[in-house]
């Protein structure tokens, strides 16, 4: 008996050309890319909370010298009136892009007395305070007017609580007239205050 042994099996197997060269490549430059884009990534970060960095101003004033007499919301006495008159003055080049966006007030007739005059040369509405507490005070501000310059004439007693509230910093109260405070508050960052004359 023969066995027949199929044609396909009789052919020779294929030979084996030379072994392919299979060279593995070597992340040499991937840390460098990774670090490249990390750096590109923080500064476009960096770039975006710059750019988004704004400075809140509140100049703080106290108002001015009320008349001497025994009512309760007295009007400015005639020294009070020179004080609101100086008050304007100083600040009066407080407008354009950069000045005071806002006036705000506490509800006394001294308060909107004080910033009377300094309101008609900007030609502004003074704002009057719908809080009498320091909270209260800070957060209309904010709420309103944050990355603005503003001012704000409320009772001297509020003054130290209110400068708090917007720096965390402590100050003395307001002793005799003519003085006022500058509060930074910025989006990133310690706030700072500066106590000036006029």
């Amino acid at each position: 008996m023969r066995f027949r042994i199929p044609a396909r099996q009789l052919e020779p197997p294929p030979t084996m050309g030379p072994p392919a060269i299979t060279r593995r490549r070597r992340p040499f430059l991937t840390p460098v890319w990774l670090i490249l884009l990390a750096a590109l990534a923080v500064l476009g970060v960096g770039l975006g909370l710059h750019e988004s960095a704004t400075n809140t101003i509140v100049l703080i004033v106290p108002p001015a010298n009320g008349a001497l007499g025994t009512i309760d919301n007295p009007p400015l006495s005639p020294v009070g009136e020179q004080q609101a008159q100086q008050l304007a003055q100083q600040f009066a080049a407080a407008s354009g892009p950069q000045g005071l966006a806002a006036i705000y007030v506490s509800g006394t007739r001294r308060a909107k007395q004080t910033a009377a005059p300094l309101a008609q040369s900007l030609g502004k509405q003074p704002v009057v305070l719908t809080s009498s507490d320091a909270n209260g005070i800070a957060g209309q501000i904010m709420g309103q007017h944050a990355g603005d310059n503003v001012l704000v004439v409320c009772s001297d007693s509020v003054i130290p609580d209110l400068i708090q509230v917007l720096s965390g910093q402590q100050v003395k109260p307001p002793e005799g007239q003519g003085a006022a405070w500058v509060v930074t508050v910025p989006s990133y960052g310690p706030a700072s205050v500066l106590r000036i004359g006029y």
